[in-house]
């Protein structure tokens, strides 16, 4: 319980933090340390077993660098993987060993390089599952005994977390390539384009009521206080009011935006301009609820 609860004030302040060059860091460190894990990759396989760089970290957060072109390669083509959650339809967190069989995965040459150049000796697959299925994974790696059950439960808990968190690093990064190519530069006076958060959330057309219109002003004090990392019982008491009120709120909330957890329903405010942006983010058009109760309370 306390690793779920770390993870998830770690995600929830991944989504005001501008920099996606520092959302990683402190989430992979949680969760190595969660998972008794001491190296991490990220990477992406499409069905093909083809995709794109690989990323990876150690247990202290750092990004490691001892990687050399054959380990990276093997662990970008890792077919296997992408082969079982392409075919069986499954987003569960899996050890290599229960998806090809102990003794395939020891004998498996990606296993020998990771023993042979890191001292491992087991590795948990965490799919990143999206719309379109499981593309990117989190490759946990591991000596001495295997991940166990409580491991792939904390793992099963906290994937819509680094799901949210890898969407808001995925934002970050086009927003700022897009800002940074000549027809992206913003005018000034203009906002920066943030083609991810229209991708993924349309702004609704004019004659539809924008998501989140219908909050009402102590709903969206309780989420800007959400987005703050604050607990019910914090919430309950800043604002004077019990638990169980607050907890109302918070499912009035969700039901509102369509969303079923903390960190989706802080992004998703954010993206419709309901709480702000991180610093140095895209904004939100700002025509959603919270610029109109500014302007009425102007």
């Amino acid at each position: 319980m306390r690793h779920y609860q770390r993870m998830l004030d770690l995600a929830i302040e991944a989504l005001r933090e501008p920099d996606p060059g520092r959302l990683w860091p402190p989430v992979v460190s949680e969760l190595l340390n969660a998972c008794g894990g001491e190296f991490l990759f990220l990477t992406r396989t499409e069905g093909t077993g083809d995709g794109g760089p690989v990323r990876s970290w150690a247990a202290d957060g750092a990004a490691d660098h001892r990687l050399d072109d054959h380990l990276r390669e093997r662990i970008r083509l890792s077919c296997p993987f992408a082969d079982h959650y392409a075919s069986s339809g499954d987003r569960a967190p899996r050890t290599a060993a229960d998806i090809l069989g102990e003794r395939e995965w020891h004998d498996s040459e990606t296993a020998r390089l990771l023993r042979a150049r890191l001292g491992t000796d087991h590795l948990l697959v965490l799919p990143l599952p999206d719309a379109s299925g499981p593309r990117r994974y989190f490759l946990i790696c591991r000596s001495g005994t295997d991940f166990t059950d409580a491991h792939l439960a904390y793992a099963r808990r906290i994937q819509p977390l680094l799901a949210s968190v890898d969407e808001q690093a995925e934002l970050l990064s086009r927003w700022r390539a897009a800002a940074a190519s000549p027809e992206g530069v913003p005018v000034a006076g203009e906002r920066a384009p943030a083609p991810a958060a229209e991708e993924k959330a349309p702004a609704p057309a004019a004659d539809e009521p924008a998501p989140g219109g219908d909050l009402t002003p102590r709903e969206l004090t309780v989420l800007g206080l959400l987005a703050d990392a604050l607990t019910a019982a914090v919430i309950g008491r800043r604002l004077g009011i019990s638990v169980h009120t607050v907890q109302k709120h918070i499912q009035s909330i969700y039901r509102k935006l369509g969303t079923r957890d903390r960190v989706t329903t802080v992004l998703r405010a954010q993206t419709y301009g309901l709480i702000p942006a991180p610093a140095g983010a895209p904004e939100a058009g700002g025509t959603g609820a919270a610029g109109r109760h500014q302007n009425d309370r102007a």
